[in-house]
C-alpha cells in the first residue's frame, strides 16, 4: 500500500456509504457507472489530490497503448486550453470514453467524480440537471446529502 492511500481508501468507504444511503430506497437515482451527463459537462479540469494522482496514472498505464495515447491527447488539448484560457463553458473528462459513454479508469476515478451527484456544498449545489429535475418531480426532501467542503 503506497503512503497516502489508506486515508483515499478510508474517504472512499465514507463516500461509498453516503452514495448507498441515497440510493438504498431511490432505484430512480442516475449516478451510476454508464451515466456519463457529468462527465461531458464538467465546470473545469479535473482536481485531484497526489494519492488520487498515483492511482489514476497506474489506471491508465494499465490501458491499452492506443488508448493511453488517446487520453494524453486529451489532457495536451486541455492543459493547452487552459494555459490559453479559452477552456469552453462545459469540459469534457479525458478519461471518458466518448463514444461509448463510459469512464476509462471508472473504479480509479477520483473523489470529485464519486461525490458528484450525492454532495452538495454550502455556497452550489454539485449535481447535474437530471438529478435536480428528479428530485423535484418526486418530492423527496428526506434526502441526506453528503457535505462536499468536508471531503
Amino acid at each position: 500500500m503506497s503512503e497516502g492511500s489508506q486515508p483515499l481508501q478510508n474517504l472512499e468507504a465514507q463516500i461509498e456509504a453516503r452514495v448507498q444511503a441515497i440510493r438504498a430506497d431511490r432505484d430512480w437515482w442516475p449516478c451510476r457507472r454508464g451515466c456519463d451527463a457529468c462527465c461531458r459537462h464538467l465546470a473545469h479540469p479535473p482536481e485531484l489530490s497526489p494519492a488520487e494522482w498515483t492511482r489514476v496514472d497506474a489506471a491508465v498505464a494499465s490501458l491499452p497503448t492506443p488508448i493511453q495515447a488517446v487520453v494524453a491527447q486529451k489532457i495536451e488539448a486541455l492543459l493547452r486550453q487552459s494555459v490559453e484560457q479559452t477552456l469552453g463553458a462545459a469540459v469534457v473528462c479525458p478519461y471518458l470514453d466518448e463514444q461509448a459513454g463510459a469512464c476509462r479508469i471508472y473504479d480509479s476515478r477520483p473523489l470529485a467524480c464519486r461525490t458528484y451527484g450525492f454532495f452538495v456544498a454550502r455556497d452550489h449545489d454539485q449535481y447535474c440537471g437530471q438529478i435536480e429535475t428528479e428530485v423535484n418531480e418526486r418530492g423527496d426532501a428526506a434526502i441526506v446529502w453528503g457535505h462536499a467542503e468536508s471531503i
